[in-house]
């Protein structure tokens, strides 16, 4: 009389864990499908020629439209035809923070090397943002993403995140974490290997 019992209690329990299982395999699935953005550069290809846009190594990178610290609207595909380095960080971000004296340091070696440095300060104020760079002598673009919306192009999860992006525009190198120094990012950028 007590197997009976004992069996049942088993199916329940393995019918709940399946139930709680379910939603979240579908939750995984969806977090982790890649971003589906329109064809923007590469109008004319055929579907075998045009890249998939999204934020994984081999796509290409999607692009945005935000303001800069400087009050002007850019967009990502004003530099096709450079390499780019695009950093997402707060200026609330400590690790940030400590990242922009390595980006201080090679800001010079980039600007030789012709690689243009957008960093996107994600879920900041204008104001913030335009008082860290004015404080700390940044010389590099800083558009803001002031509500994350970028970021989550780029399926950013974690600042300080940055994607290096080749002259025509695929993702070459993601780096999450901050840079600890000048090396570091000189060995990802693309064509200098």
């Amino acid at each position: 009389m007590n197997r009976p019992k004992s069996a049942l209690f088993l199916w329940i329990i393995l019918g709940a864990i399946l139930v709680l299982l379910i939603p979240v395999a579908i939750i995984d699935r969806v977090a982790h499908s890649p971003l589906t953005l329109p064809a923007n550069s590469t109008a004319g290809a055929t579907p075998r020629e045009q890249p998939k846009i999204g934020w994984r190594i081999g796509d290409e990178a999607p692009d945005f439209l935000l303001t800069t610290t400087d009050n002007h609207d850019i967009k990502l595909s004003d530099y096709r035809g450079r390499p780019v380095m695009v950093n997402f960080w707060a200026t609330w971000c400590g690790p940030c923070r400590l990242e922009a004296v390595a980006l201080k340091a090679v800001s010079p070696k980039l600007s030789r090397l012709g690689v243009v440095l957008l960093a996107v300060s994600v879920k900041d104020s204008m104001e913030n943002a335009q008082s860290y760079a004015r404080d700390n002598d940044l010389d590099w673009i800083i558009p803001v993403d002031p509500t994350g919306t970028v970021a989550g192009y780029y399926n950013v999860r974690g600042i300080p995140t940055t994607y290096f992006i080749d002259e025509k525009g695929i993702v070459t190198s993601i780096k999450i974490g901050p840079f600890l120094n000048e090396e570091e990012v000189l060995e990802r950028l693309p064509g200098t290997k």
